[in-house]
């Protein structure tokens, strides 16, 4: 990007047009992240402060309402304080956990502004099902809602720190073809998640295993489980990406990892972070011992 406008303009037409398709809120955010990994915290405000001004004004002549440009804006939060640790600690594992430890204040936020989560999902799932229904088609039964009303947290948990960390890593992905080709992949490789995840997941495991449903705080439990097993999964997806580089296998390895992550996300997500798990005692990369004593 040439200068803050261009950043601006980019980062403006990215939140509308997410409006009507979410994907462009990664490349929105992308644009922000970019902005606060390369100029800085005090340029990133100036660039965000105008964008979410500009797109309030478009919203409130087009519809009438700001409101709506909260859910295209509020993720530029998390992103620019994850890109900041990324940019002065250099290790996407950490910048990762920083993420992860936002989405779990966000779980926590809605758990307690909404203590019947699972009867929020259901209402709203409903209301949804009867306006499909008026439209001549058929979404789903009572039973049916009920069974989806039930995960719908943890399913917004898991897409919430899936996309926020997109939204990072496409920053430093395009960071690095602008400054430094090739430097992405070299540190993507070198993931590691910071120490305390560790003891951390042990607890939250412990948590959600032992905690019956009415046990209070067994469902944020589940919540900072998901955002755990992401995390974990990040690791162990560089592990792979490592492990088909040092041996010269076939990239056909990763292509089949991610069309399984696409049709199996569950199955791929719980290998994934068995395998990041299993790197901080295997050490799979020998990351401990090229960085030596300490």
């Amino acid at each position: 990007m040439r200068g803050p406008l261009q950043a601006v303009s980019l980062a403006l037409a990215f939140a509308l047009t997410g409006l009507l398709f979410a994907p462009s809120l990664v490349l929105g955010g992308a644009v922000i992240g970019l902005v606060a990994l390369h100029q800085g915290l005090y340029e990133v405000l100036k660039v965000a402060a105008l964008a979410a001004l500009l797109a309030a004004l478009a919203l409130l002549i087009g519809l009438g309402s700001g409101a709506p440009g909260l859910v295209v804006l509020l993720p530029w939060v998390p992103v620019c304080w994850a890109a900041r640790v990324l940019d002065t600690s250099g290790s996407q594992g950490r910048a990762l956990a920083s993420l992860g430890l936002f989405v779990g204040g966000f779980a926590l936020a809605i758990r307690r502004s909404v203590p019947a989560v699972d009867a929020f999902w259901r209402e709203r799932l409903t209301q949804l099902a009867a306006s499909v229904k008026t439209q001549g088609s058929e979404f789903l039964g009572p039973d049916e809602i009920a069974a989806v009303a039930s995960v719908m947290q943890e399913a917004a948990v898991g897409v919430t720190l899936l996309g926020l960390s997109a939204m990072l890593m496409t920053a430093r992905w395009w960071q690095a073809e602008l400054y430094k080709p090739g430097a992405f992949g070299e540190e993507f490789r070198q993931l590691v998640l910071p120490f305390w995840v560790v003891p951390l997941s042990g607890v939250v495991a412990l948590a959600a295993v032992l905690g019956s449903p009415d046990t209070p705080g067994a469902g944020f439990a589940g919540d900072c489980l998901v955002v755990l097993v992401l995390l974990f999964a990040a690791q162990g997806l560089s592990v792979a990406h490592e492990r088909v580089l040092v041996l010269g296998a076939p990239r056909a390895w990763l292509v089949g990892l991610y069309l399984c992550a696409s049709l199996l996300p569950h199955v791929a997500a719980t290998g994934l972070a068995a395998t990041g798990m299993a790197d901080f005692v295997a050490d799979f990369r020998r990351l401990r011992q090229r960085a030596g004593p300490k």
